[in-house]
């Protein structure tokens, strides 16, 4: 019997055929790839754009890839549509399968970037890392080509609108006092974790993103009042930056990680974005203040 287009892209046959030509060793680079194309791995991208090349660039990624997960989160609960059969999963997941979260994200981050940074290999690169991220997502079986499309498909609706809305909103936000931006950066994500309710569904996971968002908000409105530190104008200073600001969010990280209880771990998290907005920014201004 003939699928029709919709049913072929939602059927196992394109996930079985992949993996039919895939071994341990492609296993491995499939799940490496969609590791790259994660939730945090995106957060420590921003991360290092914010300390090491554009400052107003980096922070305002952060924020977007966190607007894309709590947009991913609430499609899945909206359309509420099954993966693979778990047969077929080379990696353990959990939750639904529409859309696909890493191919949204993928795709939303890198359209933004490409909108935000001149740079021509910027655009097929992202591309690439776009259909390389949704392809490892079908062939470790955890998602139908379908999911990966619809995820694809909106990055980058969510991504067009909001490069449209983002010049009006961060204008809106800096014509507001302190006090009201430091009310805006906390009850944003209030907002956006009370949409949780309205499914039916208060998600851990929902949680957890508004915290870092908030978080990452009020730090960054501190980071500008009190420390003010410039973006990095050599190759150099990029690197040393780098090593440090990835070493400092680790070690907060892993120490973090054994104070704090596993139903505490929001507060990691709210750490974690004092440390990438706050403290790293801090440790810039002070070493490199005693170099010169």
């Amino acid at each position: 019997m003939m699928l029709g287009p919709v049913q072929f892209l939602f059927s196992e046959n394109i996930i079985i055929y992949l993996q039919s030509l895939g071994n341990p060793s492609i296993d491995k680079l499939f799940i490496a790839i969609t590791t790259a194309g994660s939730l945090p791995a995106y957060f420590a991208l921003s991360s290092l754009i914010f300390w090491c090349f554009n400052k107003k660039t980096g922070i305002r990624s952060m924020y977007f890839i966190l607007l894309l997960a709590f947009a991913d989160i609430f499609a899945k609960n909206l359309f509420d549509m099954s993966r693979p059969p778990e047969y077929l999963h080379k990696i353990q997941v959990d939750g639904t399968g529409f859309p696909s979260g890493h191919a949204l994200i993928s795709a939303g981050f890198w359209v933004y970037l490409g909108t935000r940074v001149n740079n021509r290999y910027l655009i097929p690169a992202g591309a690439a890392m776009v259909f390389l991220v949704s392809l490892s997502r079908v062939y470790l079986g955890v998602h139908y080509a379908g999911d990966v499309a619809g995820g694809i498909l909106f990055g980058c609706l969510i991504s067009l609108v909001y490069i449209k809305t983002e010049p009006g909103i961060f204008k809106r936000m800096q014509s507001l006092g302190s006090r009201s931006k430091y009310f805006a950066a906390i009850i944003i994500p209030c907002i956006l974790i009370a949409t949780a309710t309205m499914q039916h569904a208060l998600l851990k996971e929902q949680i957890e993103i508004g915290a870092i968002m908030a978080s990452i908000g009020i730090g960054y409105l501190v980071e500008e009042e009190h420390i003010r530190f410039e973006d990095a104008r050599t190759n150099k200073q990029k690197i040393k930056r780098a090593i440090t600001g990835v070493s400092l969010l680790s070690i907060t990280y892993l120490i973090s990680s054994l104070i704090l209880a596993s139903q505490y771990l929001v507060i990691n998290y709210i750490v974690l974005g004092l440390t990438a907005t706050v403290i790293v920014p801090l440790a810039f201004t002070k070493v490199e203040s005693t170099v010169k």
